[in-house]
């Protein structure tokens, strides 16, 4: 699939699209759904929405071939950030008929994407603090976006005490807070050396107090 990351200048148009390549043997059906992505006490909220429209909203694709989806927004947004996700669903197919074995049970779907759709205006940009959580509980890195824009860093890692914690990623959407859990080895750290890529690749580096 690609591009598996949507972005949206609404002041150049309303609509994007991506393309899914069917690289199996068999042909695979699929239903295609945009919600609308927030954050909210620190988890991923996502809500049905009628704020664009996919097409098409239910596919098929064969074997060795591919299949525009595209997005269309309503209308242009109001706020500098509005954040959606497009969701690619696998259909559930039943078995074929007189296949070896066939019992008339179904198949799981193999397949779900879930695409980050940014609608955004150029100005918009993100600004990060990073912060510890309070003692007295399993602590974590705090990540709180001030900014109008969204926010991602990527390749976190961690440094406490001499080992290093790799943490993976996370999105901080614009007016968000959102944690990221720090291994056993670190909760009692004095301090912690916090380097990443932002949302333009380019390295950060800062030490975090732990008191």
């Amino acid at each position: 699939m690609s591009p598996v990351l949507l972005n949206l200048n609404p002041a150049q148009g309303l609509t994007t699209s991506t393309t899914i390549t069917n690289t199996d043997t068999d042909e695979a059906a699929f239903t295609a759904e945009v919600v609308a992505w927030t954050q909210r006490d620190g988890q991923e909220v996502l809500v049905p929405t009628r704020d664009a429209v996919v097409s098409p909203g239910s596919f098929t694709v064969a074997a060795g071939r591919s299949q525009v989806v595209r997005v269309a927004l309503r209308q242009t947004p109001t706020s500098a950030s509005v954040t959606y996700r497009l969701i690619l669903r696998q259909k559930v197919t039943a078995a074929p008929s007189g296949a070896a074995g066939a019992t008339g049970a179904t198949i799981t779907p193999r397949y779900v994407f879930s695409l980050p759709l940014f609608v955004e205006r150029p100005a918009a940009k993100p600004q990060i603090s990073v912060t510890l959580s309070p003692a007295g509980a399993p602590r974590a890195l705090v990540l709180r976006n001030s900014g109008d824009g969204y926010g991602v860093f990527r390749n976190i890692r961690v440094t406490a005490g001499g080992q290093a914690f790799d943490l993976g990623a996370q999105y901080v959407l614009s007016g968000a807070t959102m944690q990221v859990p720090l291994p056993a080895e670190a909760q009692n750290a004095e301090a912690l050396e916090f380097t990443a890529t932002d949302l333009n690749q380019k390295p950060v580096r800062l030490m975090v107090d732990a008191k």
